[in-house]
Order: structure tokens, then C-alpha cells, then sequence
């Protein structure tokens, strides 16, 4: 965007948008808005943001109530969707249908990403959500907008001013046309969505939208009455009795939680006898949750923990061994958009996890308050993509021991270049028995000064074969280093750690000569 349009951005009159500026918006908008295409040959605009829900934010598809009506989300049905001109299909089920009110001419639909595709969101303007009412009349008239729409199936878009906000409606000044029903208005200050576009005037003098903090505070009032019931999969392989809690979770949550299975209703206990094949169970939360340590703890059938979602984790400081041993899960589907921002241990939360392969997602979790992230993936040995974690920020972690423990088929740790590791002292077992890493191309730049126990580090990391790339850590802090690279058999020399500030004696011990009988200790 130009400076001249920077300029008038708080002028009372409609900003002139360069051809390039046009272009600039619809790049940096690219897949965050689709086409609606229905069944009757109409087509409508729809767009895709996170709205805040229950402390946390869930994926969405809003549009217009008139775009998409009770009739076209009957459960099971599929609505096709067209996002720079290639179809998706997103198939709508009773749970995904979050609100719908004709009334206000709003429909908003759950999205599951890694289901229905890779969608880029827009922004919800939080300062408009959280607004004082009072002066909104007064505060919008005139502001400069523009509005992303769908125009015989090609994006475009469309710049004016608000002319009024009343009883939440908004009324501007911006040329649509046809097939832009649903589409989002955006303040063209801060490129975030104010409200949607819903009335065409016949001349187009006025058109009509309605404000984003209406829609928000309505969908969170439907929403409210559901948002302490959770059903959670346990899967068996035969009918018996099956831990579906951890006992330390039932111990400090037997009066916050009752369940429901087969239509009953149960006061919360540790295990329950649970049929061959899919068994759902619906967790209604009573009483505010203070920490999730232990909460499925050995629940070796657990399978599908999509609705955890709905979980508000916005003052859970604790997630230490949640999903201990949870053989089943394979994905974590569910839980990516947590509020994990007061969280300080992350200790054994997914210990021995070991049909869990794919953790992407979580890249938005805030864990910069913690501290422990010690046996964190231990033992998840389908784990080979670690992309979800790469821009975390652990600046606060002290202990890391055990993190990646028995990862044995993660291979490449490029993913954790980023990371600040600057407090920690415990890098003990870090990496020990991953056995397909080859090289820790990743960890070149990690700032380890402050580490002390290094021990074990590379354990058993059969095809490690190059170690260059440590010779600029500082360990002048460590004190332990035994076996650092025990078992490393493919490790031919250890002349990357010639900078380091250790005796011969240190040396020997971080390899006990084990498969290492040609190896000349750096002097």
C-alpha cells in the first residue's frame, strides 16, 4: 500500500487504491475467502477466520445465513466450496454446525483443517469484538473499509466508508456485486474483519453489513450451554475393563466431572467396562479444572480427541503426563489451538505415545512460560515430523532431559533451529535411542551455556555420522557428560567437539570407547 493511501487512512472520504495496492491485498487475503456453490446454481462468498471460543480459538467458514440455510446443512450433507478456482468439498455433520440464525443472517461452520484442506484465516479485529458499545456510532461514521468478495467468480475487491453503525448493523458505502453475500468487510487500517456483508441496495448507494462484535457475542451465547460437554473415543480391540481417566486426574476432579456412556450418567471413576470397537463418552465438566496432569493417563484405547478442543485451558498451568502412554493416539486433532499460555510443565505429556506420527498444528501453542519439557515425546517412536513445534518459544525451559527420548524414527532436527535454549541445564538422554537421526544439523547455533548435565545426550544414536556442527557450543558449564555418545556405531571421529573446553578424561567418557576403538581423541 502506498504512503498517500497510509495518509488518508483517517480521512472522511473514500481512499483511491492503486492497482498495485489492489494486488497487494488479494495476495496477502490468497485462500483466506472461497466461493459457495449450491446445489440450486446460486453462489454466495464465504471466509475463514478463528474465532475466540472458550478461552481458546476454533477454526471457522462464516457466511450468510441466506448463503447457506438450515436446509443445506442437514447432517451429512456436503457443500462445495471454490478457493482460487480449485473445489473442495467440506462434508457437515450436526456437531460442525456452530451457529445459524436467519434472523441476523449468520452461518458458521466448524473447519477441520487437516481434513477439508489447508485454509489461510483472517484476522478478527479484537479491539472491535471487545469494544465498548456506547459511541459506535460515532466512532465508525466514515471509516474507511474494503470488502473482499466473489463477483462472477473471480476475487475482487471493493474499497468505500461507513456511513453509520446502528443496532449493530453496519450501512457503508462500497460498491457490490453479485454472488457477494457472506463476504468479510475489513477495516482497511488494520486489515482485520470488522463484519460481513449481507444487503445489496437495488442501486447500490447503500449496502448494508453486520458489525463482527454482534456476531461474536451471539455465537458465543449459542455455544455456551454446550461448551462443558466433551465426547471423547476409546476404541478397544475387545470388551472389557479399560482405564478411561488417570487415577491422579480422578482423584483431584471427582466432583468437577460426570460422564455419560450408553445414555447413562456416572460419577467420575477410573475405569469402566467398555465394549468391543468405538466407544463414545461424554465428559460434562461441572466445576472449573485446575490442572490436567494425568488426565489420560495409560488410557491405551484412547482414539480420538477431537472435542478436546472445547476445553477451556486458558488457567491450566500443569499438562505434565496428560496423555501418558496413550498407545492409540495417533494424531492430535483437537487440541491445536489450546490456550497453553499459563502452562509450566509439559513434562511426560505425551510419553510413550507411540502410534503418534503427526504433531503439526500446535505451532501457535504460547509455551513460553515453560519451564520443564522434560520426556515430553518419550517414546513416540512414529514421530517423524516435528515441524508443528519449530517456532515454540521455550526460552524459559531449564530441563529438557528425555524430550525426544526413543524418537526412533525422527531423522531431522532442522525444525528446532530456532530455539532459544539458553536456561537450560538439563540436556541428559535429550536425543537418546534415535536411532534414524544421521546428523544434528539444527542444533549448530543452540546457546547450551548454561547446561551442566550432558549426559547420555546422543545415546544409542546408531546413525548419527556427523557431529561438525557442535564445535561451536559452549559446555564450559557441564559437569557431566558420561556416555554422551555411547552406542553412536556410525560416528567414525569426534572432531567437531575439538573447541571444546574438556580434559582427555571427559572425552573417554562420552563415548567408553564403545565401537569407537579407532577414534583419535582430539589433544
Amino acid at each position: 500500500m502506498s504512503e498517500i493511501i497510509k495518509e488518508k487512512l483517517n480521512e472522511e472520504q473514500p481512499i483511491p487504491v492503486s492497482v498495485e495496492g489492489t494486488k497487494k491485498i488479494l495476495f496477502q487475503m490468497e485462500n483466506c475467502i472461497c466461493k459457495i456453490n449450491l446445489k440450486n446454481g446460486e453462489k454466495g462468498t464465504g471466509f475463514f477466520v478463528k474465532i475466540p471460543f472458550n478461552n481458546n480459538l476454533l477454526p471457522v467458514l462464516i457466511t450468510n445465513n441466506h448463503v447457506l440455510n438450515q436446509n443445506d446443512i442437514k447432517d451429512n450433507s456436503i457443500i462445495e466450496i471454490s478457493i482460487n478456482n480449485e473445489i473442495k468439498e467440506i462434508k457437515i455433520d450436526y456437531e460442525r454446525k456452530k451457529y445459524s440464525d436467519k434472523n441476523i443472517d449468520i452461518t458458521i461452520i466448524e473447519i477441520r483443517p487437516n481434513k477439508d484442506g489447508i485454509y489461510n484465516y483472517l484476522e478478527l479485529d479484537e479491539q472491535e469484538i471487545y469494544k465498548n458499545e456506547k459511541n459506535l456510532e460515532l466512532e465508525y461514521r466514515k471509516k474507511s473499509i474494503y470488502i473482499l468478495h466473489y463477483p462472477k467468480g473471480e476475487v475482487n475487491v471493493s474499497y468505500g466508508l461507513i456511513n453509520n453503525i446502528i443496532d449493530k448493523r453496519i450501512s457503508h458505502y462500497c460498491r457490490i456485486e453479485e454472488d457477494s453475500s457472506g463476504s468479510p468487510i475489513l477495516s482497511l487500517k488494520t486489515f482485520k474483519v470488522i463484519g460481513i456483508h449481507n444487503v445489496s441496495s437495488q442501486n447500490n448507494k447503500m449496502n448494508y453489513g453486520i458489525f463482527i462484535k454482534y456476531i461474536i457475542d451471539l455465537f458465543n451465547e449459542y455455544n455456551n450451554k454446550y461448551k462443558n460437554e466433551i465426547n471423547i473415543i476409546y476404541e478397544t480391540n475387545k470388551e472389557g475393563y479399560e482405564n478411561i481417566f488417570g487415577y491422579r486426574f480422578v482423584e483431584n476432579n471427582m466432583n468437577n466431572i460426570e460422564l455419560i456412556y450408553d445414555g447413562q450418567k456416572y460419577i467420575l471413576f477410573e475405569c469402566y467396562k467398555l465394549k468391543k470397537g468405538e466407544n463414545k463418552i461424554k465428559l460434562i465438566i461441572k466445576n472449573k479444572i485446575t490442572n490436567l496432569e494425568y488426565m489420560f493417563l495409560g488410557c491405551k484405547s484412547l482414539k480420538n480427541i477431537e472435542e478436546l478442543k472445547y476445553l477451556d485451558t486458558k488457567e491450566i498451568k500443569d499438562f505434565s503426563r496428560m496423555f501418558y502412554e496413550c498407545s492409540s493416539l495417533s494424531d492430535i486433532k483437537g487440541i491445536e489451538n489450546w490456550n497453553v499460555s499459563n502452562g509450566n510443565n509439559f513434562s511426560e505429556m505425551f510419553y510413550g505415545c507411540k502410534s503418534l506420527s503427526d504433531i503439526k498444528g500446535i505451532e501457535n501453542w504460547n509455551v513460553s512460560n515453560g519451564n520443564n519439557f522434560s520426556y515430553m515425546f518419550y517414546g513416540c517412536k512414529s514421530l517423524s515430523n516435528i515441524k508443528g513445534i519449530e517456532n515454540w518459544n521455550v526460552s524459559n525451559g531449564n530441563n529438557f532431559s528425555y524430550m525426544f527420548c526413543e524418537c526412533s524414527s525422527l531423522s531431522d532436527l532442522k525444525r528446532l533451529k530456532n530455539w532459544n535454549v539458553s536456561k537450560g541445564n538439563n540436556f541428559s538422554y535429550m536425543l537418546c535411542e534415535c536411532s534414524s537421526l544421521k546428523d544434528i544439523k539444527g542444533l549448530e547455533n543452540w546457546n547450551v551455556s548454561n547446561g551442566n548435565n550432558f549426559s547420555y545426550m546422543f545415546c544409542g544414536c546408531s546413525s548419527l555420522s556427523d557431529i561438525k556442527g557442535l564445535q561451536s557450543w559452549n559446555v564450559s558449564k557441564g559437569n557431566n557428560f558420561t556416555e554422551m555418545f555411547y552406542g553412536c556405531t556410525s560416528l567414525s571421529d569426534i572432531k567437531g567437539l575439538l573447541n571444546w573446553n574438556v580434559s582427555d578424561l571427559i572425552y573417554e567418557k562420552m563415548i567408553d570407547d564403545f565401537g569407537f576403538l579407532d577414534i583419535n581423541i582430539p589433544n
